[in-house]
């Protein structure tokens, strides 16, 4: 009997000692324990996601990709496959599961390794939000210590809301929606019950299930997990064999279609208003108004019109290849073949190729490593051999076989010799109506993040400035009848012995003309002329009210656009006069939302926004603000109805092909370093700059009309298909009279050839031209025959 008391001593001492050391261990692992604040105000890092107008994700910025959806959100079958392979009686224990740890330790210790977890979902919670993947005793209880807590203070929906949104699913997907969203294409909703199987697969081991990485394992555990929702009555057997047959359907990651200098423009103007945290991690929705087909055709244009250009330049000599490469290098562009599924590159793009053999008649027989091609004897001038000071011998000036060289598409499906341009351009677009950055073009090859030639090339402008000189001369009184001579001009420099001695293009003049001839044929002579009469400080003052960023020296050269603006400035400039004399700011960036749906900045053209600057909260946004009157309504148009006329009969006729109603204006620099072309439908202005990186004269002929306008042509044309007509409509104010385009009078009954001019109201010449001289005199005494 003594013994017996003996054992029920030692029971009761050994029970006291046990719940006496479970007590301390549970204040002890207590003790310095993370609150729950972080799960009753789950705030997790978001996804920012970009859309444009119609909808269509067009980028995403984000450290984790995460998609936060509320628990109502989540599908029934979603849940239940999750909880069928994670924790299959979730909603029964209380936090712990002790038979299924039980069961997990007699697998792993079978199996001599970790098989099976035997953590909870809400185990998994405490874990992902409020401790480290730290493995430990340590770490596991306190680890089952926060579970005990966590379901006292949360409900098993928000437990598992929770978990369903944080856990981590590979292909850099974070939660459920993001993992559909990157895996499938497709949101939640939309999901099968085998793709919501193969999702709850992932959160073992991602990185060994993931079907993208090994699409075997990912169905073996997508069928095991689909075999435990019918083992726990989530799923019906009927459904889990339809659903185990079904075959996977991966869909490729979301492709970041604003990987260009449009989309460059965006990420600054977010980082800068909002930091680049804020948009990595604030979950973002931004709206913007890019059009990825208007984007490319953009670029296609301007590739286009580049490689046109290199075709007048001389010929660089090529890379010879060694016999014993040239296989090697065949097969490597062949793996490659970044030119077009059919193997033919397209007119905007370049392939290399090797000269395999020369004929007879010089032409060239190529491989580019998929296709042979037969070339004509090319009619490139060779550039000329730099001066060496070494004894290397100076590179071939003659075709060899070996040659690595390029081609570029034709229109007809064919190919053509060319190289890698050394000319550079950068093309601006805007929406007109909608008062957008419809396209944004940095250079040839622009590489994201990289230099943009919109907005970061400064240029001379050349005579692309002077329908702000012009406007602003209408503006001091002078109408487009206003006579000016368009003879030489010499001034003094500061030394007597320097001089400063405009010339028009090809040194040529041509006496008396109107305002509108001397805009037409870009007469250098006149717009000097017309500075010097209306003064440098006037139209120092009207630029300061334009959208440029820098001030403009006091010089008659002004007039000339001898200072250098970047083709954003210039193009805003442009747009000045296409909205009525109206200053305003293209939208790029037009609504952005925080994680919480509220908007935290809007954006709206000036010229649309007359009332919304009445709003308190949006007032304080320079976005928000209404457009800035910088030159009368008339003015405005007046000089627009000029430009017209540079289409139709001046440098830039070549723009008539766009056949609408358009006006613009060419600029070429001295030595043709640069080259421009600005026009503008009542839809869409568009500005094209060409050049060298490193300021050179491109030849002779690279004048905006040749280098620049068929850039401009085809880039408009593509902008507007689908688009109706609309032409020029004149505001109240204008009157149209008849008048001599030789003399600016009005035309009178025997004038030749009257031309219908547009006036302000009162401004109109009253005078009648006389009749021709040849009519009087029979001598048609021509300026160009005065030797002047």
């Amino acid at each position: 009997m003594q013994w017996l008391v003996s054992i029920v001593k030692f029971t009761v001492i050994a029970l006291l000692l046990a719940v006496m050391c479970v007590t301390v261990g549970y204040y002890h692992f207590s003790r310095n324990l993370p609150t729950l604040t972080s799960l009753a105000d789950y705030q997790p890092p978001l996804v920012s996601r970009v859309f444009n107008d119609r909808g269509e994700l067009v980028a995403e910025y984000a450290d984790e990709h995460r998609i936060l959806t509320p628990f109502q959100r989540i599908p029934l079958q979603l849940r239940r496959a999750f909880m069928a392979a994670e924790d299959e009686h979730f909603y029964q224990h209380p936090g712990v599961n002790p038979a299924r740890i039980f069961a997990a330790a007699v697998a792993n210790f079978k199996a001599g390794h970790t098989v099976q977890g035997g953590s909870t979902i809400t185990q998994q919670v405490a874990k992902n939000f409020l401790l480290t993947s730290e493995r430990s005793y340590s770490r596991k209880i306190r680890e089952l210590i926060l579970a005990e807590r966590i379901e006292k203070r949360l409900s098993k929906d928000e437990i598992l809301s929770l978990y369903l949104n944080q856990i981590y699913l590979g292909r850099g997907a974070y939660g459920v929606a993001s993992a559909a969203w990157r895996y499938f294409g497709k949101q939640l909703d939309e999901l099968t019950l085998a793709e919501c199987a193969m999702l709850a697969g992932l959160p073992k081991a991602p990185g060994r299930y993931a079907p993208h990485i090994n699409l075997a394992k990912s169905i073996q555990r997508r069928n095991w997990v689909l075999q435990q929702m019918a083992r726990n009555g989530f799923a019906s057997r009927k459904q889990v064999a339809a659903a185990m047959d079904e075959p996977v359907r991966l869909a490729p990651l979301p492709e970041n279609r604003l990987n260009n200098a449009y989309g460059s423009a965006i990420l600054n103007q977010l980082q800068t208003r909002f930091g680049k945290r804020t948009l990595r991690r604030q979950g973002l929705t931004i709206l913007v108004p890019y059009q990825p087909e208007k984007e490319i055709a953009a670029q296609h244009a301007l590739r286009q019109g580049v490689l046109a250009i290199e075709q007048r330049q001389r010929y660089r000599p090529p890379r010879h290849l060694p016999e014993g490469a040239r296989q090697g290098q065949l097969r490597q562009w062949a793996a490659a073949k970044p030119w077009g599924s059919d193997g033919v590159p397209q007119p905007w793009e370049l392939a290399p190729a090797l000269i395999t053999a020369i004929a007879d008649d010089g032409g060239l027989l190529v491989n580019d490593g998929v296709d042979q091609w037969q070339l004509p004897k090319p009619k490139w001038q060779w550039q000329k051999p730099e001066k060496r000071e070494t004894d290397t011998p100076p590179a071939a000036t003659t075709w060899r076989v070996g040659d690595a060289i390029w081609l570029q598409g034709t229109d007809k499906g064919g190919v053509r010799l060319t190289q890698q341009p050394s000319v550079e351009a950068a093309l601006y677009s805007l929406d007109l109506h909608r008062g957008t950055v419809l396209a944004r073009v940095g250079g040839f090859d622009y590489k994201f993040g990289g230099f943009d030639r919109v907005s970061q090339a400064k240029r001379q402008p050349g005579s692309a400035f002077k329908p702000l000189l012009y406007a602003t001369a209408i503006e001091q009184g002078l109408t487009p009848a206003t006579i000016e001579m368009d003879t030489p001009l010499v001034f003094a420099q500061q030394s007597a012995e320097q001089f400063w001695r405009p010339e028009n293009y090809k040194n040529r003049f041509a006496g008396a003309v109107t305002l509108r001839n001397a805009l037409e044929h870009s007469r250098n002579l006149v717009a000097v002329k017309v500075l010097q009469q209306i003064g440098v400080e006037t139209f120092q003052r009207k630029l300061a009210q334009l959208p440029f960023s820098r001030t403009f020296p006091a010089q008659l050269s002004m007039a000339l656009g001898a200072t250098e603006v970047p083709l954003d400035e210039l193009t805003m400039a442009y747009a000045t006069l296409a909205k009525g004399g109206e200053k305003w700011r293209p939208v790029t960036i037009q609504q952005v939302q925080d994680r919480n749906g509220t908007t935290v900045h809007r954006a709206v053209a000036g010229f649309r926004c007359k009332v919304c600057h009445a709003d308190p909260v949006l007032a304080v946004n320079a976005s928000m603000k209404p457009a800035e009157r910088v030159f009368d309504r008339v003015d405005a148009f007046l000089v627009t109805n000029m430009m017209r006329g540079v289409i139709q009969r001046g440098t830039g006729r070549r723009a008539r092909a766009l056949h609408r109603p358009a006006a613009g204006k060419t600029g070429t620099t001295n030595k043709q370093v640069d080259a421009w072309f600005i026009g503008f439908t009542p839809q869409i202005l568009t500005g094209v700059w060409t050049g060298r990186d490193v300021p050179s004269t491109m030849g002779r002929h690279e004048t905006g009309a040749h280098a620049a306008l068929p850039i401009w042509l085809k880039a408009m044309q593509a902008f507007h298909q689908g688009l109706p007509k609309a032409d020029f409509v004149a505001p109240p104010g204008v009157e149209w009279v008849a008048i001599d385009p030789k003399t600016g009078a009005r035309a009178g009954d025997r004038t030749k050839h009257p031309f219908l001019e547009a006036f302000r109201v009162g401004t109109a010449p009253t005078q009648v031209a006389p009749p021709a001289k040849a009519e009087r005199n029979g001598d048609d005494d021509n300026f160009f025959q005065s030797g002047l």
